[in-house]
């Protein structure tokens, strides 16, 4: 399988590259630490401006819409007109819940901040497992008991064959079921491609499960927009959403000036709530969600935007049977979301792809190349939870999150009201820059809604660089005043910080060990867990790193002294070839402390068998051997691992050579409930005792 982060970086530089905004002139200051702050714009502000009415936004709004189809544009043909142009973004999956047995000792989701719950295919109540099925929109229910399980009800909550099940809630007898229609687009679509979120619908299905055995649908909620990502705190459900407004008979790529001149009579004509998005209860008739008065306009006036589309941030009440979203919106983009308990930011990169122009014999000009352009930044907004959601400020950091939509958020933290971001700054070569990473440290500023920056890694005073050049982030961590930093080339560079200071952040150690980590997970207090994996150090190396991946590396870390740390034990899991669920998604790892004793399981496809060459070089992969369910025991004050028996799903054939895995190991899950644990593998659970 392609490295997951070269995967995204091929996307990423090779993007449709006229939907895309650019950045800005920059300049540079320094603060009395002598931190060098993140450039500030000259032309444009990240803050959110709230419409002074409805004719304002509505105003706005077509002017987007007028820069994107009231003109000709011949050369666009993104997801239509047989392009193979289309881009197809990795959602932000979302993972859920768990609502324990109290007489039990129940795994939850793993989820990146405490109270804040997210959305995965599989919860549990302590007796029942809620799973979403693989291929069709139903929610199936088991009941455990010790090392079993039964199926008792497979639930059909949609009518449509296009519709998938993305991620469950519960809360007490409350399920949720969040789904959107299924796209079947090239994988080279989606966030670039506007079009791609116009007519989009997402739906939350509302089911009583007070009698698991028997559930029923109590509501359906229909909003217009894909969803972003999504959060459970408590009873309340927040929800992202991204909607691209469209019209009747509005032709999405006009290649005459007649055809644009019809678009712009059918943008004048429209109005406001033709573009704002709309809600749907139980099917029924749609209702607005927002009033001119809870929309902001982005204040950008150095770009065209040509992503016509609404933000909307939604607040739903699961104890309520009407299910009404209310919250706020604006006229833009964002592309992740980060919650704490008391705020949700979403972050938004303003990209730009310089594009290097030559010109042929006959004079027309030819595209040679794409340079990701070295001045990218990331725009934060933020929104109170208190009361209802609120905006309370906007702020902008050099850089942006990277490419893997699952690790965007784990590059944000708050933590005491301060917000804490680390972002890439290194290019796609061998970067001259010395620091590829970039920490940026920001607090709400209320007298101007601006999230005003305290300080930044490196700086004059702190030069000490977060990463060598050509590297770039790959797992990052923040844990109360401690931050955790991943780069990778050749080696893997462990950043820690001390961030107890936040106008004064520094680097307390460098730890280089061989291989990366994807996640990095607390182990205790005194230790860290690292998985990702296994490298060999060779010229050229996978996508020219300079090290070719091996085998999945579990690496336990002894943090107890934050200037020493060390790697106390490692595991390699399997050859080249092998792979974690954990690399994609952080729900797939599942945990339960018992006493001194930290359970731990996480999805293997294991490549262990014969080699594909006779070489036997770094680079040779090695055949699939089988998927299994990986488990551990770690004592926590001691930082001792010990592995079990895993319990193992699908195994190669001996008969046949080219038996492979069946590739539902990404979607693998796991749930321990007490003694027994139970293994989700595809819509299959297999039960046992620890």
């Amino acid at each position: 399988m392609k490295n997951p982060h070269q995967f995204g970086l091929s996307i990423s530089i090779a993007l449709l590259l006229s939907a895309c905004g650019g950045g800005s002139s920059t300049t540079v200051s320094t603060n009395n630490t002598g931190t060098t702050t993140t450039p500030s714009t000259t032309a444009s502000k990240p803050a959110l401006k709230q419409a002074a009415n409805n004719a304002e936004l509505e105003t706005l709004i077509k002017q987007q819409m007028l820069e994107m189809y009231g003109t000709v544009r011949s050369n666009m043909y993104p997801c239509g007109k047989g392009s193979d142009m289309c881009i197809m973004p990795v959602m932000a999956t979302t993972t859920p819940s768990v609502v324990a047995d109290t007489s039990k000792s129940v795994s939850s989701t793993n989820t990146q901040e405490t109270n804040v719950d997210e959305a995965d295919r599989i919860k549990t109540d302590g007796t029942y497992l809620y799973t979403t099925a693989t291929d069709q929109p139903n929610v199936r229910i088991f009941k455990t008991n010790g090392a079993s399980n039964t199926l008792v009800k497979d639930l059909p909550v949609g009518n449509d064959t296009n519709t998938r099940l993305s991620g469950l809630y519960l809360d007490g007898a409350k399920l949720v079921a969040l789904a959107e229609e299924q796209q079947i687009y090239n994988i080279w679509s989606r966030w670039f491609i506007p079009s791609f979120w116009q007519n989009q619908q997402s739906q939350m299905y509302l089911l009583n499960v007070a009698n698991p055995e028997n559930p029923t649908q109590t509501a359906k909620l229909t909003v217009d927009g894909q969803v972003i990502s999504s959060r459970r705190i408590g009873s309340t459900l927040y929800v992202a959403t991204r909607h691209s407004p469209n019209l009747p008979n509005l032709n999405q790529y006009p290649t005459t000036e007649a055809e644009a001149a019809a678009n712009r009579a059918l943008i004048d004509k429209a109005t406001l709530a033709d573009f704002l998005p709309d809600y749907q209860l139980n099917g029924g008739s749609k209702n607005e969600i927002f009033s001119g008065d809870d929309c902001f306009m982005t204040q950008y006036t150095d770009k065209k935007s040509y992503q016509t589309s609404i933000v909307s941030l939604l607040a739903i009440d699961m104890n309520s049977a009407t299910l009404t979203p209310q919250g706020k919106c604006f006229a833009g983009d964002t592309e992740t979301l980060y919650a704490s308990t008391d705020a949700i930011y979403l972050a938004t990169t303003s990209y730009n792809y310089p594009v290097p122009v030559s010109v042929d014999a006959s004079g027309n000009s030819t595209s040679t190349s794409i340079v990701y352009a070295p001045n990218i930044t990331t725009d934060l907004h933020k929104f109170s939870l208190a009361g209802g959601i609120n905006y309370r400020g906007s702020g902008r950091v050099d850089g942006h999150l990277g490419w893997n939509q699952e690790q965007k958020p784990f590059r944000m933290s708050e933590h005491k009201d301060v917000l804490r971001v680390v972002t890439y700054n290194g290019d796609n070569d061998l970067s001259t820059n010395p620091s590829p990473a970039r920490l940026t440290t920001l607090q709400e500023n209320t007298a101007n809604q601006a999230l005003d920056i305290l300080a930044t890694l490196p700086n004059k005073n702190r030069p000490t660089a977060l990463g060598k050049p050509g590297e770039q982030i790959y797992a990052t961590r923040f844990l109360g005043d401690k931050g955790y930093i991943v780069t990778f080339r050749t080696t893997d560079p462990l950043y820690l910080l001390d961030l107890s200071n936040p106008s004064d952040p520094f680097v307390a150690s460098e730890l280089k060990i061989d291989g990366y980590s994807d996640y990095l997970h607390p182990v205790g207090d005194n230790y860290l867990l690292g998985i990702g994996k296994d490298a060999i150090a060779t010229a050229g190396g996978d996508e020219g790193r300079g090290a070719w991946y091996q085998g999945v590396k579990l690496s336990l870390i002894d943090i107890t002294n934050p200037a020493t740390p060390y790697e106390k034990q490692k595991i390699i899991l399997g050859k080249r070839g092998t792979e974690t669920a954990v690399s994609q998604s952080h729900h797939a790892l599942t945990t339960l402390q018992q006493g001194a004793n930290l359970q731990m399981a996480l999805p293997l496809s294991l490549h262990d068998g014969a080699a594909s060459d006779s070489s036997a070089a770094p680079s040779t992969y090695y055949n699939w051997t089988q998927d299994e369910l990986y488990r551990l025991n770690i004592n926590t004050q001691t930082g001792t691992m010990q592995a079990l028996a895993p319990i193992v799903s699908k195994t190669a054939s001996a008969t046949d050579p080219y038996s492979y895995s069946s590739y539902q190991w990404p979607n693998d899950r796991s749930v321990m409930i007490g003694e027994f644990i139970h293994y989700l593998h595809g819509d299959k659970v297999i039960s046992q005792a620890w």
